[in-house]
């Protein structure tokens, strides 16, 4: 199963690839669900990160530890912000950079 969603996952990127490379309306449209994608995730993750630290619920194996690290919060917080940032000032070029 592995195999085949990271198969997937390369013709995918393969494919967006070359949209991107062939057509400047589809970089534009690419980057364009890129910075929702993030959006979207970032609210999900946050979300339920905040619910779970606020109402005590991390279940602590090693895995879960980091749902509490104060590190991990800032620098995904920061990663999510700065991604979404170049995706939007690289569709106002008209180069979308992802």
């Amino acid at each position: 199963m592995s195999f085949i969603i990271g198969l997937g996952l390369a013709v995918a990127a393969v494919l967006v690839g070359w949209i991107s490379y062939r057509s400047k309306m589809g970089q534009s449209v690419l980057g364009g669900l890129a910075a929702i994608a993030i959006f979207l995730a970032s609210t999900v993750i946050a979300t339920a990160a905040t619910r779970t630290i606020m109402d005590n619920t991390v279940y602590m194996t090693e895995i879960h530890s980091v749902l509490e690290s104060p590190t991990f919060i800032i620098s995904t917080g920061y990663l999510m912000v700065y991604g979404l940032a170049r995706i939007v000032v690289g569709l106002g070029l008209g180069t979308a950079r992802t």
